[in-house]
């Protein structure tokens, strides 16, 4: 469960930004996929906005519950579960309090397309609705199907189809990367020719001997003013800050470079990794993915 991000939310809260949509409610009105405690079970949860509460399934009863986390993220879909098996990829939302993992999982029911927790043992889905628990048979696993591949680094050594991001100023290649640093996943420079992997953080740029690389075809570099809510589709994110901020990949000219970085989009800037230092730029491009 560790790689799903969940924010934890209330009845009063606002949907945070990607929230992972689930279907509708009788009215139309969307569902987002949550997770609430009950009873010491971690379970699935229907969120509704518009009736500013979640609701779970338990004992036999729709619970509706004030306190809750909604999954954000993307590359996230539904898929058909009619063997009763679970993917490898499905997501897991908690457990009951005896061990048992609980997956998310929806079903069309008096017109509503409904999110609810997966029994594996008990090879059925249960969802709240109406004030009841409802048992179904046929239903849908949410699963994390990503779209971007990140293979464990070596300082020296260059994984096949590598995403090259640009050139370093005496013409060495630089290659997109990633790593963890305070918690955060950041986009990083790794330039083989020197064996060297760095992030910037904290106005420093910091060597990095841990780290993976992005491989794939169809990405592109995408220029432009991408701030606030103008990210292009398909651009390419590392993950969050400590403060709930989407950090996406990017790449700026400095000094007779191009270098990858970090692309905070409230800040309408990047931060690259250069000469010890993190170097604020105001002009930058964005990768991007094309299908």
């Amino acid at each position: 469960m560790s790689h799903h991000r969940w924010v934890a939310s209330s009845a009063d809260s606002p949907i945070p930004p990607f929230a992972v949509l689930g279907g509708q409610d009788s009215d139309g009105a969307p569902i987002y996929v949550g997770r609430s405690y009950h009873e010491g079970d971690t379970l699935p949860a229907k969120v509704v906005p518009n009736k500013h509460c979640a609701y779970v399934s338990w004992g036999g009863r729709e619970i509706v519950k004030s306190e809750f986390e909604v999954l954000v993220g993307e590359n996230y879909r539904f898929v058909n579960c009619p063997t009763h098996t679970i993917p490898v990829d499905a997501v897991r939302a908690g457990n009951t309090v005896d061990g048992e993992p609980l997956y998310i999982g929806r079903c069309s029911f008096e017109g509503s397309e409904t999110v609810g927790k997966i029994h594996p043992t008990h090879r059925c889905l249960y969802i709240p609705y109406g004030g009841e628990e409802h048992r179904m048979d046929c239903y849908e696993v949410l699963i994390s199907d990503p779209v971007h591949i990140w293979v464990p680094g070596s300082l020296h050594n260059v994984p096949p189809n590598a995403v090259i991001a640009g050139h370093d100023s005496d013409k060495s290649p630089i290659f997109v990367a990633r790593a963890f640093h305070d918690g955060e996943n950041l986009p990083a420079k790794f330039v083989p020719n020197i064996g060297s992997v760095y992030v910037s953080y904290g106005g420093k740029d910091l060597f990095k001997d841990e780290f993976e690389v992005l491989v794939g075809d169809g990405y592109t570099w995408v220029g432009g003013t991408h701030s606030g809510d103008n990210i292009p589709i398909g651009a390419v994110s590392t993950g969050w800050t400590h403060n709930g901020e989407k950090v996406y990949v990017g790449r700026g000219y400095h000094h007779g470079s191009t270098t990858p970085g970090k692309v905070h989009p409230r800040e309408y800037c990047i931060y690259i990794p250069y000469g010890g230092k993190e170097v604020k730029l105001k002009d930058y491009e964005m990768l991007v993915k094309r299908n």
